[in-house]
């Protein structure tokens, strides 16, 4: 990892303060970020329970994966593993509709962390509508209702949490779904998740809120970051997933603004961007999440960041952080990880509770009136 200090930073004592934390984190986000390797844990339990009682069925011509938010980050990053092996295309739908090649031929997984968002109620009626075998990914709700009363299997998860903080449950079910239809590599599929939460739970000893500034690389990412504007580029792959999910993860719990891309796409025009970035702001900051394996298996990926990093200049701090581990379920996760706990400590440098969403409330409360 390479990060810069940062002269907007305020002073980073609340990240080593545990009785401030607790003030800020009302409602524990630190906490179950802490606890995500045995939630992991727990859903492979889950997950292999569920897979075990469903029901013989033809190999699907497609697998579609549908839902929202917190609750489609599941899709992308089963999408991610399967990439280079699955024998079938994976998509991921965010919409109220399906797209329309879907049948009888389509495997559709539905999955929904509350069981009431709408968008993924209406795919599902369309899934229903247009024949499709469906399962369902959810802690209960509108979806687990109309799935068990169609006879659709529902894998049901632990509920009273919010969907971004529940990757776990709703990754690993649906991972292992996939995976009891489609071919995946031994690195990718389930049987690679004990080697990962191992490296996870490492991880959470590294990263949690004991270990001090000096000494905590998420802490000092929040930091770098700190009053800047994050720009997460992803080295092609599961990189530019997890560019969108550390955008997210800013986004909903530090409340700030935050933006992403990938490469190669990056470098066919937001590249350009850079010309007049400092006539738009000042306080640009580029994070490069990569994986060691580029430097090898993609060269040319790895020229294009070094170019890139050429032309961005003094436009923008930049700071590099790569993935851990030896599978790619490790290197996924341990990245995807370090950005939770990151975004989670910008919260408190930010002084607001990072499980709030009160902007998402009055939009779905708003929504829900024009139903009335």
């Amino acid at each position: 990892m390479s990060l810069h200090a940062n002269p907007l930073a305020p002073t980073p004592g609340v990240l080593d303060d545990l009785e401030a934390i607790r003030i800020l984190d009302r409602s524990g986000m630190l906490d179950l970020t802490e606890a995500f390797p045995q939630q992991c844990r727990d859903a492979a339990a889950i997950a292999s329970s569920f897979v075990s009682q469903l029901p013989p069925a033809a190999k699907p011509t497609q697998v579609v994966i549908t839902g929202l938010g917190g609750s489609a980050i599941g899709g992308d990053l089963t999408a991610s593993l399967a990439a280079a092996s699955a024998d079938v295309p994976i998509v991921v739908n965010r919409d109220y509709d399906l797209p329309g090649f879907v049948g009888p031929q389509t495997l559709v997984i539905a999955s929904s962390y509350s069981g009431n968002t709408e968008e993924t109620l209406s795919a599902y009626r369309h899934a229903r509508e247009a024949g499709c075998r469906i399962v369902c990914v959810t802690s209960g709700g509108e979806l687990a209702r109309m799935a068990e009363a169609d006879g659709a299997p529902v894998c049901r998860i632990p509920r009273g949490r919010p969907p971004r903080a529940s990757t776990g449950y709703l990754l690993i079910p649906t991972l292992a779904v996939v995976a009891s239809c489609v071919a995946l590599d031994a690195d990718s599929g389930p049987e690679a998740l004990g080697a990962a939460i191992e490296l996870l739970t490492d991880c959470s000893r590294r990263w949690g809120r004991h270990v001090p500034l000096a000494d905590n690389p998420a802490k000092q990412i929040a930091l770098a970051l700190h009053g800047r504007i994050p720009i997460f580029y992803g080295t092609q792959g599961y990189r530019g997933v997890l560019a969108v999910r550390w955008k997210g993860q800013f986004n909903e719990n530090a409340k700030s603004h935050a933006f992403a891309n990938v490469l190669p796409e990056q470098n066919h025009n937001e590249i350009l961007g850079w010309d007049q970035a400092r006539t738009q702001a000042q306080n640009w900051s580029v994070v490069f999440l990569r994986d060691p394996l580029e430097l090898t298996a993609t060269p040319r990926i790895a020229k294009r960041v070094e170019v890139l990093r050429t032309v961005i200049g003094n436009k923008a701090d930049q700071h590099e952080v790569w993935a851990e581990g030896t599978t790619l379920m490790q290197r996924l996760l341990s990245l995807m990880y370090l950005g939770d706990f990151a975004s989670v400590y910008a919260a408190f440098l930010n002084g607001v509770d990072p499980t709030a969403i009160a902007g998402i409330d009055l939009l779905k409360s708003e929504l829900a009136r024009m139903e009335g």
